[in-house]
């Protein structure tokens, strides 16, 4: 480890869900680390020695590192005190599939404007998603507002994260590969040291222009929304044939190397800030070039149809079949160990037993307040404070999102609770079977 590269400094432009977690494991590895937004309250949190968001381990990162942390509202005070500036703050996307890139050159036209008075080097670290071409618009804004030359008195570099939510730290400081566009070699070796010194494990490195880079990004989530797109194809194909068991097909499907194990599961459909959206901008990128994407526009229309359809009308059925008035919904979140409800599976599918008139109770242990807020125009929703008062009462229950805390519910509580419960499982949670007086479905599992 050079003690060169250790001495760099560190500013993140963007103290969200990913650039907060960004700041706090640099500093965990030893960096000082500038922490820039515009948002008061994560500035004077942060400064405090406390993370402004919710995401595992990341508020003891930052109390256990304090010292290398700093946040500000000043963005002369974040370029004037660090080597590389990472940029990491939403590009919204359109109703084309495209994104908006407006924050990210609101960030740089501001660091180039600084970079005009800096004599020494400085690397731009663009890790907010972008898509083929914007990167190159970047570097002429840069030099525009700086007045200086890209690869002589600044560098450029695109840094994608593949990251999940709920397991950010993990994913950032052991990742699979680490992808750098680079406006040249000089930006990309300074980069790839960071990473060199940041990670725990020994991924791949992947340095390449930034057209490459840019299509790399979109290319990886768009073929993962594929693979879960068609694992939940056979999930519902097992659930006709006799005997029919996605899992033990897809266990045989993911131990050819071919395919391999990740996102070959069946389940809900997917959701979340990244999959829906660069999926539908991958085909938006191909079809600037003339290129059709017939895969990609029908794994979105497939995931639309199981979570607007395929499983609403699944647990319709079983509604209608138990006589019963209300379903309750643990989970509400698109995964576990994260607030967010955005394009999350479980919100569809209560949107659309709602529409049906179905009284729904629900639970999230953390994305309540979003959940209330997404589901504010229906009125036959209930929000209950714990697990066990959302069952209790229902005569059927959809496990929706696998959150640790559901495992305390025992059989016993299902039957107390619920008298002769029906357990609809998204995810092979439980360990239950039916016996007399319960009743336990799972997607992608034939039942007689």
């Amino acid at each position: 480890m050079g003690s060169k590269e250790k001495k760099l400094r560190l500013s993140v432009f963007g103290i969200g869900k990913l650039g907060c977690t960004m700041l706090a494991c640099f500093a965990h590895k030893g960096w000082h680390v500038i922490g820039m937004d515009i948002n008061r309250e994560f500035v004077d949190t942060l400064n405090r020695g406390r993370s402004p968001i919710y995401e595992p381990g990341v508020d003891d990162l930052i109390k256990a590192n304090r010292e290398r942390v700093t946040a500000t509202l000043d963005v002369k005070e974040a370029v004037m005190n660090s080597d590389v500036s990472f940029v990491i703050v939403p590009t919204p996307s359109i109703e084309d599939g495209s994104f908006s890139t407006k924050y990210v050159e609101a960030v740089a036209a501001e660091i180039g404007s600084i970079l005009r008075g800096k004599d020494t080097y400085h690397l731009v670290v663009i890790t907010s998603t972008v898509l083929p071409g914007d990167m190159h618009d970047i570097v002429r804004l840069l030099e525009k507002t700086s007045g200086k030359k890209c690869q002589r008195d600044f560098g450029v570099c695109y840094n994608p994260d593949f990251i999940a939510l709920g397991t950010v730290v993990y994913n950032f400081m052991n990742p699979d590969m680490v992808l750098i566009g680079e406006s040249d070699p000089a930006a990309g070796e300074m980069l790839e040291g960071i990473h060199r010194q940041l990670v725990d494990n020994r991924p791949s490195i992947h340095r390449m222009n930034f057209y490459n880079a840019e299509l790399t990004k979109i290319s990886i989530n768009s073929y993962c929304t594929l693979k879960i797109t068609f694992a939940n194809t056979l999930a519902e194909i097992c659930e006709k044939i006799p005997g029919g068991d996605v899992d033990e097909v897809t266990s045989a499907l993911g131990a050819d190397v071919r395919i391999g194990p990740k996102y070959i599961k069946g389940g809900l459909s997917y959701g979340g800030p990244c999959f829906p959206r660069d999926n539908r901008a991958f085909s938006h990128s191909a079809a600037r070039y003339g290129i059709r994407t017939p895969l990609a526009e029908t794994t979105d229309a497939l995931n639309n149809y199981h979570r607007n359809q395929r499983i609403p009308d699944f647990l319709e059925n079983i509604i209608l079949e138990r006589k019963t008035e209300c379903i309750s919904v643990l989970g509400l979140t698109y995964k576990k160990d994260t607030t967010l409800v955005e394009e999350s599976a479980a919100l569809y599918i209560v949107r659309a037993l709602a529409k049906k008139g179905i009284r729904i109770k629900v639970y999230d242990p953390a994305g309540m307040p979003e959940a209330r807020e997404a589901l504010r125009d229906y009125n036959n929703i209930e929000y209950t404070e714990s697990a066990m008062s959302c069952i209790e009462g229902t005569g059927v229950c959809f496990l929706a999102t696998p959150w640790d805390e559901f495992r305390a519910i025992t059989k016993e509580d299902f039957l107390k609770a619920m008298k002769t419960p029906v357990i609809f499982d998204a995810w092979n949670f439980y360990p239950f079977r039916d016996e007399e007086g319960f009743e336990y479905r799972e997607i992608g599992k034939y039942v007689i």
